[in-house]
């Protein structure tokens, strides 16, 4: 020991100072990896909780579920999920996969609107208007471009139901009525179809009633045509056969007139009036009024005159048959509805009466 009792800080080979004492000594057999220095271990997933069971050594951090206590603002709001966007719309897939919620700029979501207002409508001519400028503008579908379409669809289908009972023509109807009954809406279009087939029944009975003048040869309509002088039950009978095809019955009692109209040829001819007539013309006037001038001669009599004016009378005497059988009908149908209309509103008023007459249920 020198002067001013300095210590002797040596220390003797083989004996720990009191610092590793204090620590323990760390293994470092060659038995186990030990990683280099500057090794970079894997991020670690802040929304990972390891189990209390778990080893810190067997942590997958990629594969960790994403803890719903500590995920991102953006996905919810004051610990719930955010509601649904009213785009998400069910797109029919049977995944029940939906439409994502589209991110419009302001011009975008004026031509959305506009798309939406259209298919509420019952326009079809503003709906395709605006289902172009939508796919023009190139805007997300959101649900409503696949709504715009099928509505499209449901009235394309409709105004061809109405068309083709406008038409009158029965090949026309049928194919029609075959496409309304097997699309997908069928069930909304039933009145319209309905109509339809009443319309292509209707047709079908005038057509079978007018088999045999339609099948009427050039000849026939000339020997009506040759007469300079007819039988007066010829003249009546072409009379009444033109008032049912719209023609007045002042004009019609100069035969020269009538030799006129029974000479035309092409789309004026009498037998192409035939072809297109449609009963629902005629009013119940005119129909009373040939069923009084058909009266005056017996079919036997006309038919000896001319076979040709004795198929007119056939034809005229079916038609105003038809006239007075649908005109009941419709009568008919009135009533019946007329009568489930009263009905409902009785039971309506039964309904509310009792309602109001029930005593309130006492309070506890």
């Amino acid at each position: 020991m020198g002067c001013g009792g300095s210590k002797d800080n040596t220390v003797k080979h083989g004996t720990p100072t009191t610092k590793e004492k204090s620590s323990p000594r760390k293994d470092v057999s060659p038995g186990k990896h030990q990683p280099p220095k500057n090794q970079q271990t894997p991020r670690k997933d802040p929304n990972h909780r390891a189990s209390d069971n778990s080893s810190s050594n067997n942590l997958n951090y990629y594969n960790a579920k994403p803890d719903p206590y500590n995920s991102s603002p953006r996905h919810t709001k004051g610990g719930q999920p955010y509601p649904q966007s009213k785009y998400a719309t069910s797109n029919g897939s049977t995944q029940g996969d939906q439409f994502p919620e589209p991110h419009d700029k302001s011009y975008k979501k004026r031509i959305r609107a506009e798309l939406v207002k259209a298919t509420k409508g019952s326009s079809l001519e503003e709906l395709e208007l605006a289902i172009a400028k939508f796919e023009k503008n190139r805007c997300e579908d959101g649900g409503d471009l696949t709504r715009a379409n099928e509505r499209l669809y449901y009235l394309k289908m409709k105004r061809s139901l109405r068309d083709s009972i406008r038409r009158c023509n029965v090949g026309v109807l049928e194919k029609t009525i075959k496409d309304a009954r097997s699309c997908r809406y069928s069930h909304e279009l039933q009145p319209q179809i309905e109509a339809a087939e009443r319309k292509l029944a209707h047709l079908r009975e005038l057509n079978q009633y007018s088999h045999d003048i339609l099948a009427m040869d050039q000849a026939t309509i000339s020997e009506i045509h040759s007469y300079h002088r007819p039988p007066a039950c010829v003249h009546d009978v072409m009379a009444a056969s033109y008032m049912l095809l719209g023609h007045e019955e002042s004009t019609l009692r100069d035969w020269s007139y009538l030799q006129g109209m029974a000479g035309k040829i092409g789309r004026d001819s009498l037998i192409h009036r035939v072809r297109e007539f449609d009963s629902n013309d005629v009013d119940d006037k005119t129909a009373k009024r040939v069923r009084e001038i058909l009266n005056y001669h017996d079919l036997g009599d006309v038919r000896v005159a001319s076979n040709g004016a004795a198929t007119f009378h056939v034809w005229a005497s079916n038609i105003v048959d038809k006239i007075e059988k649908d005109k009941h009908e419709e009568e008919r149908n009135s009533r019946r509805e007329e009568e489930e209309r009263r009905k409902y509103e009785e039971m309506a008023e039964k309904t509310a009466t009792s309602s109001t007459t029930t005593p309130k249920a006492k309070r506890r």
